[in-house]
């Protein structure tokens, strides 16, 4: 303050023995010298261009700002960081298209004019894994494998996933129990379970009352199952990425299919109860209902879309990105990629206008399909569908991608799909015990503005300063208790040889997605 003060009173002076000494001004008596409206006539011509243009310009330069600030990436380009690799922000707007459906599925499904599509919107939870297992592995394949003390034990990578998603879930988890806590000693002996992200590894289902199942992936807040259900799929994913870094297009384009075919099996298995037929169940509650939650949530029933993402991360390496060295296709000794979407075929870089086409012709053209084949769609059966629409965005040349995803309206949605996703039952039981649902068509309406707010208040002053934090700690070697913890894990680890001794992550990732 005090430097910007001297310098403003320096000027003031200046100006001041300029006005004081006015009458000298070119030897001109002070009648003489001309006023500020007599000089415009007479200003020189380049000086009149000169304001003309930048008359004109000021529009301009207000629809430059507003081009800048509505697309802020449109300068930082997508060429390979040193080390790194092209960064892709398009990939959180699909995410949110599809937490958007789910949400609108649990609380409008039964609403006029929603009610027959609103059971293709519940599909688009597979889209989770997919996108976990595509971004994940990209970052894997993006780069060689560090070896020596370069490598992050499997404990560490765990936990760098957790710090993204914990806090939020555990807010969410915290809300739910403090208004609406266990009603019996089954949903309290789950709890720990819940608060491990350990509830939907197993089908776990139990009988509270005649004719009524509990089962703990969907107790508390049942959004979060899909949260444990990643927790087992980390623990596979950097074998797989490296399964896959030798693999070939073919054989990773034939992968893809087998896994969009295995979702057949689970349309076998639990339309009309098969797999309780066959095994001699099929009139007991708690068989079917076991049965159910192991194919709808639980890593039995979408480790093929997992795999997936996998596959899909490496035909994404193959087709649309290159050695930044050599300029021909990724290798084994490839150090940093960029992306060369020029290569990519035609469908893959108009990936998501095609993917949404066709989704929208499914809606419209085969609404009735979902009722005989739901569990095919919703276990895999929209990986065709899904796959366009990931590539594509990756790629980032589809107008939908240039234009919409990659505006900021859709980047700030996809930074809180997430948490929009996980506190729909939440804010929503809160609306229910306090104002009504049901026949509240008021709080129907203002619902989904009131969860973009809320998921953005979570975002903004929760997940973000605990991330902040954590980097923090990071930067200045700040020890928690869970790093003390980790570090008892993987001296024991050290004493047997296993795979927790070997898997690796290597420390750079690319920035602006997370799984």
């Amino acid at each position: 303050m005090s430097g910007h003060t001297e310098d403003k009173t320096a000027e003031g002076d200046k100006l001041g023995g300029d006005k004081l000494g006015g009458d000298k001004l070119g030897g001109m008596s002070m009648s003489e010298v001309p006023t500020r409206s007599s000089t415009v006539p007479f200003s020189s011509a380049s000086e009149s261009q000169a304001s003309v243009e930048a008359a004109e310009a000021t529009p301009c330069s207000c629809a430059s700002r507003l081009g800048a600030w509505m697309y802020p990436l449109s300068s930082s380009g997508a060429a390979g960081r040193e080390g790194g690799a092209p960064r892709l922000e398009a990939l959180d707007a699909p995410r949110w298209i599809a937490s958007i459906q789910i949400v609108v599925y649990h609380m409008y499904h039964g609403e006029r004019g929603l009610k027959e599509y609103a059971t293709w919107f519940a599909c688009w939870t597979q889209l989770f894994f997919l996108l976990s297992g595509f971004v994940l592995s990209y970052a894997e394949l993006a780069k060689p494998p560090k070896v020596g003390k370069g490598r992050v034990s499997l404990f560490r990578y765990v936990r760098r996933r957790l710090v993204i998603i914990y806090p939020a879930f555990f807010l969410s988890l915290l809300l739910k129990v403090t208004y609406a806590p266990g009603r019996n000693a089954f949903e309290w002996a789950m709890l720990p379970l819940h608060a491990l992200l350990m509830q939907s590894w197993l089908p776990i289902c139990v009988e509270t009352q005649p004719g009524s199942v509990s089962c703990s992936p969907w107790m508390y807040n049942g959004e979060a199952w899909f949260l444990s259900v990643l927790v087992i799929f980390w623990l596979c994913l950097r074998p797989l990425a490296e399964f896959f870094r030798r693999r070939s297009l073919r054989f990773s384009c034939g992968t893809l299919v087998v896994c969009w075919l295995f979702a057949f099996i689970f349309q076998l298995l639990g339309r009309e109860d098969r797999l309780a037929m066959w095994l001699g169940c099929e009139d007991d509650k708690l068989c079917t209902f076991t049965i159910m939650v192991a194919i709808r949530a639980t890593p039995f029933g979408y480790f093929h879309v997992f795999v997936a993402g996998v596959a899909a991360a490496r035909v994404f390496m193959l087709l649309a990105t290159r050695d930044a060295e050599s300029g021909e296709r990724v290798g084994l000794s490839t150090r940093r990629v960029v992306l060369a979407e020029q290569h990519a075929p035609l469908l893959l870089r108009f990936g998501c206008c095609v993917g949404y086409l066709v989704y929208a012709g499914m809606l419209l053209l085969t609404t009735k399909w979902i009722e005989t084949h739901y569990y095919f769609f919703h276990n895999g059966g929209m990986l065709p569908v899904m796959l366009l629409v990931l590539i594509g965005a990756a790629i980032g040349k589809d107008p939908i991608t240039v234009w919409v995803f990659r505006s900021k309206p859709m980047l700030t949605l996809g930074r809180i799909s997430y948490l929009q996703y996980l506190m729909q039952h939440v804010l929503q039981g809160w609306v229910k015990r306090t104002f009504g649902w049901e026949d509240n068509h008021t709080a129907k309406v203002l619902f989904l503005p009131a969860l973009l707010l809320f998921s953005y208040c979570c975002q903004r002053w929760v997940e973000k300063p605990y991330t902040e934090y954590q980097r923090w700690r990071g930067e200045k070697g700040v020890k928690g208790c869970d790093d003390r913890c980790i570090d008892r894990l993987e001296r024991l680890s050290a004493k047997a040889p296993g795979v927790l001794r070997s898997q690796s992550l290597t420390s750079s990732e690319p920035r602006g997605l997370s799984a």
